[in-house]
This record gives structure tokens, C-alpha cells and sequence, in this order.
């Protein structure tokens, strides 16, 4: 439950970029570990050590991708590439239903 509320209630004053800067800082290091948890495996005397590898690795990959999207996101952001949301546009559907 405390994990839940720490996420609903992000820290006033910050900005959005230092706030994916710190979730990106975060994957980053899982990532490491189970680079490390990859090799540590891929060496060990245990029959299943291999298999276990492959997920290690495979969990490094998906982080790897997180992180290049949320770097990908900060530089959107920094370029102001995003638009208003859906509902903010002059077009919108919102705007037609209320006339």
C-alpha cells in the first residue's frame, strides 16, 4: 500500500524531465544488476545455470528498451515535441458535443 501512495502522489516541484531522469537513473542500475546476474549464471556449475542466463539477459534487454524510450521522452519533451492532449484540441470531440 505505501508503494501505491509514494507513486499517486509524485513530489511537488519538480519537473516531468527530472522526474523520468530518476526512473531512468533507477532502471539503469537494475539493469546492471541483471547484466551481472547474466554472467554470474552463464558461468555457474548448475545445469540450469543457461536457462536462467536467458532470462537474465532477456530482463537486461527489456530494461535497456525502457530506458532508451524514457531518454527518447526527455528529448520529445526538452524539444517541446508533444501536443496538447486529445481532449484539448480545437477539434476535438469535446468541442463539438458541448455547442
Amino acid at each position: 500500500m505505501a508503494e501505491k501512495e509514494k507513486y499517486e502522489a509524485l513530489p511537488a516541484g519538480r519537473a516531468l524531465e527530472e522526474l523520468i531522469e530518476a526512473e531512468r537513473v533507477n532502471l539503469m542500475q537494475v539493469q546492471a544488476m541483471a547484466r551481472c546476474l547474466y554472467d554470474t549464471l552463464l558461468y555457474s556449475d548448475d545445469d540450469d545455470g543457461a536457462m536462467h542466463a536467458a532470462v537474465a539477459e532477456l530482463i537486461a534487454r527489456l530494461v535497456k528498451e525502457a530506458v532508451d524510450s524514457l531518454e527518447k521522452i526527455v528529448r520529445r519533451f526538452k524539444a517541446d515535441d508533444f501536443g496538447p492532449p486529445p481532449d484539448k484540441t480545437s477539434g476535438g470531440a469535446n468541442s463539438r458535443s458541448s455547442a
